[in-house]
């Protein structure tokens, strides 16, 4: 089983700037479902879709985070149908995505993974803060797809801001198991001319496209891991701020600099009359086989 994981894994690890779900046989009976970028609404009925044709399959995931109501949407139907999930070595797999994760029976992740969760939240005077309602729903998913306590707590006592990285020391105190991805398959087994090309403007566009709509899980989502949902990057606060606007912002221009780098102009306005009209540097690095945010440089404006 390990061996047709990473074989498939590395088959499915190349990068989509948007959510894609795919299928492909992998032998012995087994399909292999990959899952990769941004989760968005309707994503759940795609995967329903295609995992109906599967009966047993490894759904290998991809994704940075995104809709977390489409992450445990796709869960139950993963627990249901008694699908694997796998995390590929040196992918991200986060919010969303690693609630997604927590379904598949077994489980697989490589030591080079990076898999985190944060809890549920509610937007009160433009900060985020813990919401009871949000994570009763989340541990109820947690409880339907069968994991114990320790682990419910666990993930429900994740932080509203930042992400809870998980480690396999965590793994063994919140008692959320799983096997190891491992293989002798050399990695050149991965398909030639797969991987998605860096590309600084794409990203950049995408995650100003999300503040427009006040998104701020797919925005988060497309930052670098350690800065995400920390100060100008926390989920919460991107959706209050950029949700309350007069008039939503609007990219008006998008140029690259540098290899890794882009710059912007924007412009608002804010329910209380405030125009904006501002420019911004934005760097970007390429990590986990994606372009990611690492930081924005405000030049003018507001």
């Amino acid at each position: 089983m390990r061996k047709i994981v990473l074989l498939g894994i590395l088959l499915f690890a190349f990068p989509v700037r948007a959510a894609q779900i795919a299928e492909a046989p992998a032998g012995d009976g087994i399909d292999l479902i990959s899952i990769t970028g941004v989760l968005e609404d309707g994503d759940d009925a795609v995967f329903r879709k295609l995992a109906a044709a599967s009966d047993k399959a490894i759904v290998v995931l991809n994704s940075e985070g995104g809709s977390v109501s489409t992450g445990l949407e796709i869960g139950r139907a993963i627990r249901l149908r008694g699908f694997a999930t796998a995390v590929p070595p040196q992918t991200l797999c986060a919010s969303a995505c690693a609630l997604t994760w927590l379904a598949g029976s077994p489980r697989f992740l490589d030591d080079t993974s990076k898999l985190g969760f944060h809890a549920a939240y509610r937007v009160v005077n433009g900060k985020a803060a813990e919401s009871g309602v949000g994570n009763a729903l989340v541990g109820a998913y947690l409880n339907q797809i069968g994991l114990p306590e320790n682990a419910i707590i666990y993930v429900t006592s994740a932080p509203p801001e930042g992400i809870e990285w998980l480690s396999a020391n965590k793994a063994a105190a919140a008692g959320i198991s799983y096997e190891p991805l491992q293989s002798e398959a050399p990695v050149e087994v991965a398909e030639p001319g797969k991987e998605i090309p860096y590309d600084p403007l794409a990203t950049v566009k995408a995650f100003y496209s999300a503040l427009a709509v006040a998104d701020g899980e797919t925005a988060s989502a497309l930052v670098v891991p350690e800065k995400r949902g920390k100060g100008p990057f926390k989920e919460a606060s991107i959706t209050a701020f950029f949700g309350s606007m007069a008039k939503p912002l609007t990219l008006t221009g998008i140029q690259a600099l540098a290899q890794d780098s882009v710059r912007v102009s924007y412009e608002y306005k804010t329910n209380g009359g405030k125009q904006c009209r501002g420019r911004a540097d934005v760097q970007t690095v390429y990590a986990f086989g994606k372009t990611l945010i690492s930081r924005i440089k405000a030049l003018d404006g507001c």
